[in-house]
């Protein structure tokens, strides 16, 4: 009896919280915006330039001093524009970085797990500008592009939902708070 007990008591309050989740008005994020968007051909290779100005809202702040690990993504594209078909993708890259709060020692840590280097930063500014600050990133190889052809680099920043613990995931998928708003930076590619 009790298991049955202790079995429908879950059951009424995955149903509560889920109702709160859908009744609750959502705090929408902030815009993030990309600014200073630059590429530059160094010994045949297109290396990128770009800072993120991240602008986290309550949800995300909260999440994070309460313990959750936030997967930052910075998505970039090189696109071959086609005057009447759609761009072609030629390239993509992701650079993936983990944010996390460690409330004993209140220093914020960020992963780069292309490099799997770790830092700590007394501020969460301070983290933020690190990830958003790209600098000397290798895009693509020049030879994979064709003369005289046009191509364009886009690039965004996302949090990934999938890599955030079970119980929030649930919360992420039904509100927009557990985004990064910003649509996609679009700059021609040029050396």
């Amino acid at each position: 009896m009790d298991t049955l007990h202790t079995h429908n008591m879950r059951c009424r309050v995955v149903w509560l919280l889920l109702a709160l989740c859908l009744l609750a008005t959502p705090l929408s994020a902030r815009e993030t915006t990309i600014s200073n968007t630059r590429t530059l051909l160094v010994d045949g290779v297109y290396r990128l330039g770009a800072h993120v100005d991240f602008d986290f809202n309550e949800t995300l702040y909260d999440a994070l001093h309460n313990g959750v690990p936030l997967l930052i993504e910075l998505q970039v594209e090189v696109l071959h524009e086609r005057p009447w078909l759609w761009s072609g993708l030629v390239a993509e890259l992701r650079q993936r970085f983990k944010l996390q709060y460690r409330a004993l020692s209140r220093y914020y840590l960020v992963r780069n797990f292309s490099s799997g280097a770790q830092y700590s930063f007394r501020t969460m500014n301070d983290a933020l500008e690190y990830i958003g600050n790209v600098y000397d990133l290798p895009l693509i190889d020049a030879k994979l592009l064709e003369p005289k052809q046009k191509y364009v680099v886009r690039m965004r920043a996302s949090i990934d939902v999938e890599a955030l613990p079970t119980p929030v995931r649930l919360w992420a998928y039904l509100g927009s708070a557990w985004s990064l708003k910003g649509n996609w930076k679009q700059w021609p590619l040029q050396p």
